[in-house]
């Protein structure tokens, strides 16, 4: 346990390191903070947290910096966070409302707005349901005896395919077709879509009904990233070297957006959770942090999180996450 002084200190030092990217030395603690201590003691306090791990050096003559285990000590326990203020909320929500195209486009919009929010990397991936569902199918004519089905799923995926039926139909027939289907597939998953299709024999209904079929099986297959904020990542101290800088550039390149989806799909919707270097069990995350939740409901569910630095501003991208989270799940309901 850290006696009170020694937890202070540690949380001037994270904050100083946050702030500068500098490694803090006793000295600059007493001089910045005022501190009613001398050097020497809070060179004592130093050695004692980096004897328990909390701090270490970077190299031989440095100040301290933060450690994993000091880090997430500052997040538990020493952290207060920053509140989305009433401005910042309306900022957000009027750019998300100003969308005319759809979900693909708040996704990204969010991506990119949350990015911005907490200067880091930011990930958004679409909802996806464990049964995904039809909402409604449309056919419009194309050509002679192609058509195109629209099939609208239950988490605002649209999907498409050109389908040739066994003579043409003019656009009122199609769409008399597509009402009798959606009659047939009302909020229809994949397995029921195929049972209803054999019940049609072999006919053009049957023909579309196993193309929906088919699209109601991508949902689960495809999965769509949204991604944002990369240059606000490279702009960090932690990347002024270009061996560093495209070793980050590299490590966001490759990173498996599945490792994101499965942090937050083991927590309960709004649940945030923080990973810290090597937290992961991934050497090559080792100097980044992950803020990561999950939005929408019981039927479907997707993704937000921020990758950045350790020595990322906890306090600020942790409700902002939260947040977001809680718009996007809002804003879900609402293109269903």
């Amino acid at each position: 346990m850290l006696t009170d002084r020694r937890s202070a200190i540690l949380g001037l030092v994270i904050g100083e390191y946050i702030e500068t990217a500098i490694p803090v030395s006793s000295r600059a603690l007493v001089k910045r903070h005022d501190l009613a201590v001398s050097a020497a003691t809070i060179r004592n306090e130093l050695a004692r947290l980096e004897e328990d791990g909390y701090i270490t050096h970077p190299y031989t003559s440095a100040g301290r910096i933060p450690s994993d285990r000091g880090y997430r000590h500052y997040v538990e326990v020493l952290m207060s966070e920053e509140p989305v203020g009433t401005d910042e909320q309306r900022t957000i929500e009027h750019q998300l409302h100003q969308v005319r195209g759809g979900l693909d486009e708040w996704l990204s919009l969010t991506a990119t707005i949350l990015a911005g929010a907490v200067e880091s990397f930011a990930v958004v991936t679409r909802p996806r349901g464990n049964d995904s569902r039809l909402k409604h199918a449309q056919l419009v004519e194309l050509h002679g005896d192609l058509v195109l089905l629209v099939a609208v799923m239950d988490d605002g995926r649209v999907r498409q395919s050109v389908l040739s039926l066994t003579q043409p139909r003019t656009q009122q027939q199609l769409n008399v077709i597509a009402e009798q289907i959606n009659q047939l597939l009302n909020n229809a998953d994949g397995k029921s879509a195929l049972d209803t299709a054999k019940t049609l024999e072999h006919t053009d209904e049957a023909m579309i009904v196993n193309a929906i079929a088919e699209l109601i099986g991508e949902q689960r297959i495809a999965e769509e990233t949204y991604l944002g904020g990369l240059q606000n990542v490279l702009q960090q101290p932690e990347f002024s070297e270009v061996g560093r800088l495209r070793e980050a550039v590299d490590r966001l390149n490759a990173y498996d957006v599945r490792e994101l989806v499965d942090m937050a799909g083991n927590a309960e919707i709004g649940e945030t959770r923080v990973l810290i270097g090597e937290e992961h069990g991934d050497a090559a995350m080792r100097d980044w942090s992950v803020v990561v939740t999950s939005y929408g409901d019981d039927e479907a569910t997707g993704t937000i999180a921020v990758l950045g630095p350790r020595r990322m501003q906890y306090q600020r991208s942790i409700p902002r996450v939260r947040y977001v989270a809680s718009l996007m799940s809002s804003l879900l309901q609402d293109v269903r």
